[in-house]
């Protein structure tokens, strides 16, 4: 099995808990990322995404100009060693019910695992629905 380490975008889009939300919408609109993780004196803190932008934010007719990134951002974090393989990355994610994993080394940020990235590897040679009931098809949560 492989590993999260061999999946995992090394290269992590982060942003300061102290920045605005329309800084971070920018960030997200520059870098065509989902999601930011989020950081205070480099340590992960939470982790933002547009969805957090929309139902935390312009749904509640926030101003994004003046509201702090730490106001919506999800927490508490939930993040996976790169060690771990990527059967246990899809349990986590289904169980807590996330798509995206920062992934954590010795509490230092060196990645990030997505539900597409778990998607993309496991699903050569199959069907995109049928690599999902694969990846949870011996986790049962539901």
């Amino acid at each position: 099995m492989k590993k999260v380490k061999e999946l995992m975008t090394k290269d992590v889009v982060t942003i300061n808990k102290e920045k605005t939300i329309v800084d971070a919408a920018k960030v997200i609109d520059e870098r065509g990322v989902g999601s930011i993780v989020v950081t205070d004196d480099g340590n992960i803190v939470g982790v933002l995404t547009e969805r957090d932008i929309i139902t935390r934010c312009v749904a509640k007719e926030c101003d994004a100009a003046k509201t702090k990134v730490s106001d919506i951002m999800s927490t508490p974090v939930v993040a996976i060693d790169p060690e771990a393989d990527i059967l246990d990355a899809a349990k986590l994610m289904v169980s807590k019910m996330i798509r995206r994993l920062p992934v954590l080394d010795g509490g230092k940020l060196v990645g990030i695992v997505t539900t597409y990235d778990l998607v993309k590897n496991v699903s050569k040679g199959k069907r995109k629905e049928d690599s999902l009931i694969y990846l949870a098809a011996e986790y049962e949560v539901f």
